[in-house]
């Protein structure tokens, strides 16, 4: 008992000698540069910059702490006065000043209760939020938040228990993010992992860290950094990291998931030393529990002979089971019920007729084993929300299951999680995906889930229009479309119903239809099945084309006014394009001549090739009365790198300019 208040006396001594206080970041006095400042040169176009960041997680001192200077330099450059504090842990303590051209100090005042308030941040999480006062073009905005781990105090022990509770409860694993959306001069990152009881208790003293119910020794992370950028990790197991000249990040339009593209480190605490031992070991954790779950039952055994019954191929049967398994109530759907790791039995999601993405999953591979199938489960990323990453061993990363039939010699990939996606087909953003699969060999995780073809995302686009002489149209248009495009527009309809479908469409059609043209949504079909097309029928009319003496001027691609400017106005490319899945789309449009009049000029006959990856091709003909003019263009490629974004950019210009043709009508002529 002696030699233990003598060590936890030690270890109040050492939180006093190294407080927080004592170890924060100064205000600093401005140059009369950083004053004069109103355009960075390293940033020409920032409405503001940092001149400096810090973020400090101190487990030894119990504490988290951020540090910025930001230099405003436009009106929208203020917004950056207001600062987001993490919502979780004790009060913090928070200081700051608005610093004006003119060297006058404008301080922040109030205590923590006044000045913060609470609101959704980032990825819908809850934060507080100050703002700094006084706030003008020129300012300098200079801050500090710190929040205390182990803040809350207990009743009945003196002042060193106090220190060794604190000390347990400081484990604080810190992400940096070390890009923003403006410019970055420096910034630097600390992060202490051992609290004073870790790194001066010797014995059984120590924190043990668990990982799904195991002990966690390895402290690990994973990182994208800048070229020639390393973490550094001192004898003392700390660690830091230096930047310079951090480039602000700029969202690209159909870009992967920013999480995975911008600079960052994760840490993390884990059992095993390698990502090659980690995904083996919980590889076959995950296969033995899953194979355990969708061991047939009595129940499932039942329903799949039920189901298969008359069926004369595997191919035959697994479509039936498919077919069973996609009538039932998806509650992920159906009520937004959460889709985790944690999956009902099959027996119970049977038997209850409903479930969620994953128990639907779970479901069916439990089906088509008890019918004799040889099927295996892939736990995958979405790719709508993040890339796979081996390196951050965790499987929380993965959140989706699909299951791979193994029929004739063949995989068929399968996703009867994701309500309305036909059988053999994935949901887009399971295609593309890195994560988990049982194989013959044992579980993989270096397995990736197929493209689509286009042949399976087509979205035709038909119009019927009568024009008239002073270059009004009126007529019916119509969108047909199959694969991912109708998907989304199912599981609307699923979620919100009808009337939900018809005002998102008709929030699209400014985006869709020429200026000038408005459209009315009619009817809807094909909303309730995964079968065929799902197809909207809309009423258009206004006004579309000049009047230039006898003749009447169209655009001769109705659908297509509007379309491409982001890769013909962009130059450069500094992410991949993720264009989701590779599509086709038909356009076809009758334009009905004004009374007297009759095509003088169309669009010659068109192919534009980008081989390997796309095509568009342009065709017209005469029909009784008027042209049919047809547009098509397809595109096979899903994901493309940014050295191809020159040939991407130079084929939607070629198609960009094709589509400002028009039709000629004139009056009298033969």
């Amino acid at each position: 008992m002696r030699a233990r208040h003598q060590i936890l006396f030690m270890i109040a001594i050492a939180t006093i000698l190294y407080s927080p206080s004592g170890l924060a970041q100064k205000f600093q006095q401005p140059t009369k540069e950083e004053l004069a400042m109103t355009v960075d040169p390293k940033a020409p176009s920032a409405p503001a910059v940092y001149l400096y960041r810090e973020e400090v997680t101190d487990n030894y001192n119990h504490y988290v702490s951020a540090y910025a200077r930001i230099k405003v330099l436009t009106e929208a450059g203020k917004e950056w006065a207001n600062v987001e504090v993490p919502f979780g842990g004790a009060p913090p303590d928070i200081a700051g000043r608005t610093i004006h051209p003119d060297g006058t100090v404008v301080p922040l005042t109030g205590s923590p209760a006044d000045i913060l308030k609470v609101q959704t941040g980032r990825e819908n999480l809850r934060v507080r939020v100050f703002s700094l006062p006084s706030v003008e073009v020129g300012s300098i905005l200079e801050y500090r938040w710190t929040i205390h781990m182990g803040d809350s105090k207990v009743s009945g022990v003196d002042s060193s228990q106090q220190s060794y509770i604190d000390s347990a409860l400081a484990g604080e694993i810190p992400e940096w993010n070390l890009q923003e959306p403006i410019f970055i001069h420096k910034e630097h990152f600390y992060f202490n992992p051992l609290s004073d009881l870790e790194r001066n208790v010797i014995g059984n003293q120590s924190i043990t860290h668990y990982v799904n119910g195991e002990i966690a020794n390895y402290l690990l992370h994973t990182d994208r950094l800048p070229p020639g950028v390393k973490l550094n990790a001192s004898p003392k197991r700390d660690y830091d990291l230096t930047l310079e000249d951090v480039p602000a990040f700029v969202s690209e339009v159909d870009a992967p998931p920013q999480e995975s593209l911008a600079y960052h480190v994760r840490f993390f605490y884990s059992p095993y030393l390698s990502g090659a031992e980690y995904w083996l070991g919980e590889g076959k954790r995950w296969s033995k529990q899953l194979d355990q779950l969708a061991g047939p039952s009595n129940v499932v055994r039942a329903a799949a002979t039920q189901i298969t019954a008359g069926a004369t191929t595997d191919e035959d049967k697994a479509m039936r089971l498919y077919a069973a398994v996609q009538a039932l109530d998806n509650t992920t759907f159906s009520k937004g019920e959460t889709s985790g790791h944690d999956h009902a039995t099959p027996d119970q999601t049977w038997t209850q007729k409903s479930g969620t993405s994953n128990d639907m999953a779970l479901l069916y591979l439990s089906l088509v084993r008890a019918a004799g199938l040889n099927a295996s489960d892939m736990l995958i990323a979405d790719r709508s929300k993040r890339i796979f990453d081996p390196g951050l061993l965790s499987l929380d990363q993965l959140s989706a299951d699909i299951v791979v039939l193994h029929i004739n010699g063949k995989d068929v990939f399968t996703d009867p999680g994701e309500k309305f996606v036909p059988y053999g087909q994935l949901a887009w953003q399971h295609q593309l995906c890195g994560g988990l699969e049982e194989t013959a060999q044992g579980v993989t995780y270096q397995a990736v889930t197929p493209a689509g073809e286009s042949k399976d995302a087509i979205t035709g686009r038909t119009a019927d229009l009568t024009v008239d002489a002073q270059g009004n149209v009126t007529g019916t248009a119509n969108l047909l479309m199959n694969g991912p495009a109708a998907l989304r527009w199912r599981q609307v309809a699923l979620m919100g119903g009808e009337q939900n479908v018809k005002q998102q469409i008709a929030s699209t059609l400014p985006g869709l239809l020429p200026e000038g043209i408005y459209g009315e949504v009619m009817e809807l079909k094909g909303l309730g099945t995964s079968a065929g097309f799902f197809e909207a029928t809309i009423k258009v009319s206004g006004k579309l084309g000049n009047v230039e003496g006898k003749r009447v001027i169209v655009p001769a691609f109705f659908f297509e006014t509007r379309q491409h400017p982001q890769f013909v106005a962009d130059t450069q490319r500094q992410f991949p394009v993720d264009m989701h899945y590779a599509a086709q789309v038909i356009d076809s449009v009758v334009y009905h001549s004004p009374a007297g009049y009759t095509v003088e000029g169309q669009p010659p006959a068109t192919q534009i090739p980008w081989p390997q990856f796309g095509a568009m091709v342009i065709r017209c003909q005469p029909v009784a009365g008027g042209i049919e003019i047809k547009h098509i263009l397809a595109r096979v490629f899903t994901l493309l790198a940014p050295q191809e974004y020159p040939n991407l950019r130079d084929f939607y210009g070629k198609v960009a300019a094709a589509d400002q043709q028009h039709v000629v009508f004139s009056q009298g002529a033969q």
